[in-house]
């Protein structure tokens, strides 16, 4: 089992991002996570956010591609957000 940091976004007060992850083989499960930071002048930044999986998609040539949508939830502060792959073979 390897855990990849795969990319990491700013996200706006109440904004969301999608994000198309590709390259993996037909043999691997891939599952997203995210670890969310605070940003912004506040002195309790709230770190807040949705992660969202969505479609998987088969290439031509046979490697995988994923969708991951991610939902800022804090009303008035900005998120960094870290998208973690979790990815495993057969």
């Amino acid at each position: 089992m390897a855990v990849l940091d795969v990319a990491w976004v700013t996200i706006a007060p109440n904004g969301s991002h999608s994000w198309f992850h590709h390259g993996f083989t037909a043999k691997q499960s891939v599952h997203f996570s995210i670890v969310v930071f605070g940003v912004g002048g506040f002195p309790t930044p709230l770190g807040k956010a949705t992660l969202t999986q969505g479609e998987a998609y088969e290439h031509v040539d046979g490697t995988k591609a994923y969708k991951v949508y991610i939902q800022n939830n804090s009303p008035f502060n900005p998120v960094n957000v870290h998208i973690l792959a979790q990815v495993e073979s057969l």
